[in-house]
């Protein structure tokens, strides 16, 4: 009876066999094509020697088919073995070296099967008998019989470890494509252990039709799946060795697929298949939702990473919505090297600034020398020659006077040569500021300004607020301000501070004279410019001073004037704290 059964299904599972050779062997480029048609030829090789042997007609022919099914019974492990290095990309130089043992092992058990009758390593013993009109051969393995068996058995289950491990946590399609595949693997593995065994009451090996059962899970594969699609080599090639991020979500927001990119950028954890995108990622899936196709940052700190995503609909055969396709790329770099090209500018424009500021003060300063300097030498040589040709003739009175002419000329290029060298000082100068007493270095400035103008008359306050400064530089300023109030609006001047919104001291030096325009206003702090007539003496150098002290300790300076009301110089500098903050205003005494 069990032959009859087996018999009856023979053909339509050769059939099944015979099919998926012929299509696999079609697609015997892609991979594990050519493994496959070789597994389902083997295990049709394997069906038919079987069946040929129930209706041979003699025992010795039919003991002959049984040794013939032992050479094509390796080979259908053999084969699935191939398939799957290959299939799941693990065909490295030792799978290669093993295949080829394997390989050359099968054909040595192949030809010992053959010769069993003079060693009996493969068969211990044989037993043909009548099974109707059929003749059953059932056999007790040998040695080299049961080595072959646990050979291929657990080379099949290795395989297997390995399918589960590669597409765990793959998506769904190519889950149910792993799960069929192993079914596939398994059914006739379970059927020739348990006849080995002797598990169950029949006595005939099904092995060769359950490997119909393979064959129809192949069959499933390549019809349903694609299974001999470019998929492995796809995947590996322009999925999963992308740099870039790759992310596929379902309609309802779960992850359906996710490359390794991806889930390094993201982290562990953050994308877990089947698993709704929201709960895993919620900052990402909030970008994707809301701010598609712009750019996202990862994680905080000097780990901080952008990236650009771009997102794309997924429709399905029917042209209905099937999800979000979402390409994360990694532009970290591209942001870095922009920001450092934007501070190289800056940094350029700024140099050219400076380069061009310094351009103008030189070519200021040869104005100044060839006009001021030129103009002090002159007068000092015009007196001199008159001292060496007419001095010892002079009267007393007039050699004075013209001794006091050679002295003045030699006071203003003193001058002048004090304001350039200050002028260049302070671009270049390093200096720390500390809080100044501002009451000691305001009378350093008038006892310097009372020199030259002796009626010069000062209201000051009795306290001053603190600022942070450097005393030379602020006594600089004061002596500017003080000669200037002298010339143009004395002989007296009002000092005073007060503190601005912002929290500074500011110093000021109030003077009645005319006053100035708007227009006028604007040129007094640029170099080597001077406001007002030519009977005042000048070198326009003093006010550009004031600005360039001012900014290098972190201040500001202006004027506030009309005509007709006077004019208010006035500078601010930082204060140790912000106003309010005890200490940070304290007044000391004038």
């Amino acid at each position: 009876m069990e032959s009859l059964v087996f018999l009856a299904l023979s053909p339509l599972a050769a059939l099944l066999m015979g099919v998926v050779a012929v299509v696999a062997w079609q697609r015997r480029d892609a991979a594990g094509g050519w493994a496959l048609a070789a597994f389902s030829a083997a295990s049709a090789g394997w069906l038919v020697s079987d069946a040929l042997g129930l209706v041979a007609s003699t025992p010795q022919t039919a003991a002959a088919f049984a040794a013939w099914t032992n050479v094509w019974a390796p080979l259908p492990g053999l084969a699935w073995l191939a398939f799957l290095l290959r299939y799941t990309g693990r065909t490295t130089r030792a799978g290669r070296v093993g295949l080829a043992a394997l390989t050359a092992w099968s054909l040595v058990f192949g030809a010992l099967a053959l010769t069993n009758g003079a060693h009996g390593l493969v068969w211990a013993s044989v037993d043909v008998s009548r099974d109707g009109p059929f003749l059953s051969v059932s056999t007790t393995l040998g040695p080299l019989g049961w080595a072959q068996s646990v050979l291929m058995w657990g080379a099949v289950a290795a395989s297997l470890a390995v399918l589960v491990r590669t597409y765990a946590g793959e998506s769904a399609r190519d889950l149910a494509l792993s799960w069929w595949i192993v079914v596939g693997a398994l059914v006739p593995l379970v059927v020739n252990v348990g006849h080995a065994a002797g598990f169950g009451p029949v006595e005939k090996d099904f092995t060769p039709l359950a490997m119909a059962a393979s064959s129809g899970a192949f069959a499933l594969g390549l019809v349903r799946y694609r299974l001999l699609d470019l998929r492995p080599i796809a995947r590996a090639a322009l999925v999963d060795g992308l740099r870039e991020g790759v992310l596929v979500l379902d309609p309802q927001g779960r992850v359906v697929d996710a490359n390794p990119a991806l889930r390094r950028a993201l982290g562990d954890g953050a994308v877990r298949i089947g698993r709704p995108l929201a709960e895993t990622a919620p900052a990402l899936a909030r970008a994707i939702a809301v701010t598609p196709d712009e750019t996202f940052r990862l994680g905080d700190g000097p780990a901080t990473r952008y990236v650009e995503l771009r997102i794309s609909p997924l429709a399905n055969d029917d042209g209905a919505p099937a999800g979000r396709l979402v390409l994360l790329h990694d532009v970290t770099r591209r942001r870095e090297e922009r920001a450092a090209l934007h501070r190289a500018n800056a940094e350029l424009y700024d140099a050219n600034a400076e380069l061009q500021a310094r351009n103008d003060e030189l070519d200021a300063f040869a104005h100044t020398v060839a006009h001021d300097l030129k103009n002090s030498i002159q007068g000092v040589l015009g007196w001199a020659q008159v001292l060496v040709q007419e001095g010892p003739g002079m009267p007393p009175d007039e050699h004075r006077d013209v001794a006091g002419q050679v002295v003045r000329s030699a006071g203003k290029m003193g001058a002048v040569v004090h304001e350039l060298l200050l002028l260049a000082g302070v671009r270049q100068a390093e200096v720390e500021p500390r809080p100044v007493e501002m009451g000691r270095v305001v009378e350093e400035a008038l006892a310097r300004v009372r020199a030259a103008h002796p009626g010069l008359e000062a209201r000051s306050p009795d306290r001053w607020p603190v600022a942070v400064g450097h005393a030379p530089w602020v006594e600089e300023v004061w002596v500017n301000y003080l000669s200037n109030a002298a010339k143009y609006g004395g002989p007296t001047v009002t000092l005073g501070a007060d503190v601005t919104a912002a929290g500074r001291a500011r110093f000021w030096v109030h003077d009645d004279g005319p006053g100035l325009d708007v227009e006028a206003q604007g040129q007094l702090f640029v170099a080597f410019s001077r406001v007002g007539g030519l009977e005042v003496e000048g070198h326009g150098l003093g006010l550009s001073i004031v600005r360039r002290i001012a900014e290098r300790l972190g201040g500001t300076c202006g004027v506030e004037s009309a005509p007709g009301a006077g004019t208010r110089f006035w500078f601010a500098l930082p204060t140790p704290a912000p106003v309010g903050v005890p200490g940070g205003l304290e007044a000391l005494p004038a």
